[in-house]
């Protein structure tokens, strides 16, 4: 996370942070995760694999969620060796039963306050057009907002 979300993913139950932009952030997982990490998600789109699979615990799974484009080499050796597995993962691409239980598991965490956001804002939903170029320039972050009739 970055240093401005540490506290926050502290207080959400994280055991331990690091910052994913420091330029030693393999070094600094190794500590807290000496065997290796389970799974490995990669949002940014970057899609270091040679990190991410260095990282990885024996029978560790990467899973990238975003860089359509991307064309990242891939240390087949290590991940072999390793016994790990890398998926892909496209929302667009689930299905309504996988959709309705991702919901369901959402709902539940929701109740019982596992996932909080920072802050709410209610907007009318006449003002989707510009909350969506607020979220495009970055302004929403930390923020849930939720539009209404």
């Amino acid at each position: 996370a970055a240093p401005r979300d540490h506290a926050y993913v502290r207080s959400l139950g994280a055991a331990e942070v690091v910052d994913y932009r420091a330029a030693d952030v393999a070094e600094r997982l190794v500590g807290p995760a000496p065997d290796g990490v389970d799974v490995h998600i990669d949002t940014s789109g970057h899609h270091d694999l040679r990190t991410a699979v260095g990282l990885l615990a024996r029978r560790g799974r990467i899973v990238l969620m975003a860089g359509a484009r991307a064309e990242p080499t891939l240390p087949v050796g290590p991940l072999y060796m390793k016994d790990g597995s890398l998926r892909g993962f496209v929302i667009s691409h689930a299905t309504v039963a996988e959709l309705a239980g991702a919901a369901a598991m959402l709902n539940e965490l929701l109740a019982a306050g596992g996932l909080r956001p920072r802050a709410v804002e209610r907007r009318a939903m006449s003002e989707a057009a510009d909350t969506h170029r607020r979220l495009e320039r970055g302004e929403l972050h930390g923020r849930r907002v939720v539009l209404q009739p």
